[in-house]
């Protein structure tokens, strides 16, 4: 049976219709004026005090401010690492997971090289099935496992630097805010940080910075900031309390002023408001994550917008990089010129992937391993009969 297209016509007629409106030329204009009249002091007295349930970017100086990328000169390196895994499955004779991470070392300069690996680990012991608590155990399912993948994705590429003689980028693909941990309990996200902070104090011993590249990013913390600077609910004197002035200002008839901002993302205002140019980058930025409080000073994430030439992307970087400037207009520089090398994504990056993802062939192959081996124990009990029904129709 095929899906009815026809079912859905008339949905994304209105769907192209509400996107249309939300762009318009007025929402367009009303975001543009509030991001030229920010005015720097006022803003960060509104943020000190400002009471929101929305994710606000704090500026780490000028709002506006604009930094053109330079080029990485000399010996340097790029350490790149992505992940994929097989999630452990219920229908299957045998409990594991199995974590595939590609590691890729991009040498230039002088001696230029490339090393390509991939490093697949098969977990199946009791105590790695389980996060280990005293009282509770939460089995390593799809979030957790996310999660664990991150770490060792960050390890990886932590061990490949060490020991290169020349100025080494160490780059991740997507975030290094390991969101999923807020809704977890203190003893997975303790399990969880542990290693990742201890790779990341190694990074900086090392001075090799760390980066986290973020292609179409769907982040709204700046817009948010925006949103608290046009706002005129609050008395003189008084902080900004939106989740307040929503309750008061609908029972006034009145639309909230920060309304006359279109929802739109980040990419958006540095793409088409601020009009970055290939290779700027924006102010740096802090996150406000709940979860970053358990990362310590130095390894809170601070994150800036880049012009790749093809798209705005959004990078993010431990704090002690941010406060470098000369480290972050480095990192800068070789994110960019990765861009150049691999048609708007870092080609590193590109690598990496293609080194971790493992096929629906390959993850079959795993399966039908196991299998074997545990039918050369005497140990023949098959998958269950539903996955058996989606493998092989006969009706």
């Amino acid at each position: 049976m095929t899906l009815d297209l026809s079912r859905i016509t008339r949905e994304v007629e209105q769907l192209a219709d509400g996107m249309e409106r939300q762009g318009g030329s007025a929402a367009g204009e009303a975001l543009a004026r509030a991001f030229l009249e920010v005015i720097d002091d006022d803003l960060r007295a509104r943020m000190a005090s400002a009471r929101t349930s929305w994710l606000l970017a704090r500026p780490d100086g000028s709002f506006r401010s604009v930094a053109a990328a330079g080029s990485p000169d000399g010996d340097f390196a790029v350490v790149a690492s992505d992940g994929s895994f097989i999630l452990p499955d219920r229908h299957s004779p045998a409990r594991f997971y199995l974590i595939n991470v590609g590691k890729v070392l991009l040498r230039y300069g002088s001696a230029p090289s490339a090393e390509l690996t991939a490093d697949p680990t098969l977990y199946f012991r009791e105590e790695e099935l389980y996060v280990p608590n005293d009282v509770r155990r939460i089995p390593v399912n799809g979030a957790v496992l996310g999660l664990k993948r991150s770490t060792e994705e960050l390890r990886a590429v932590a061990e490949r630097a060490a020991g290169l003689s020349c100025p080494t980028l160490a780059l991740q693909d997507g975030t290094l805010i390991l969101w999923a941990l807020e809704s977890q309990p203190d003893f997975v996200i303790d399990w969880v940080l542990e290693p990742f902070l201890a790779t990341m104090r190694g990074l900086q011993e090392a001075q090799v910075p760390v980066a986290g590249f973020i292609s179409a990013p769907g982040s709204r913390d700046v817009l948010n900031t925006l949103r608290v600077s046009v706002c005129d609910y609050p008395p003189l004197g008084r902080p900004v309390n939106c989740d307040d002035c929503r309750g008061r200002i609908a029972t006034e008839g009145r639309e909230p002023p920060c309304d006359a901002l279109p929802d739109v993302t980040d990419r958006y205002l540095f793409e088409q408001v601020a009009r970055l140019r290939p290779g700027e980058r924006s102010q740096t930025f802090a996150s406000t994550s709940k979860i970053l409080e358990r990362y310590g000073a130095d390894f809170a994430v601070h994150y800036f917008y880049l012009h790749t030439g093809v798209e705005v992307a959004r990078v993010e970087v431990p704090r002690w990089v941010a406060e470098d400037r000369g480290l972050l207009d480095w990192t800068q520089a070789v994110i960019y010129d990765q861009c150049q090398r691999g048609r708007g994504y870092p080609s590193a990056l590109q690598e990496a992937h293609e080194m971790a993802v493992v096929k629906m062939d390959e993850r079959r192959a795993v399966e039908l391993l196991i299998e074997q081996a545990l039918a050369k124990h005497g140990l023949l009990s098959g998958r269950s009969a539903k996955d058996g029904s989606k493998r092989g129709r006969f009706v």
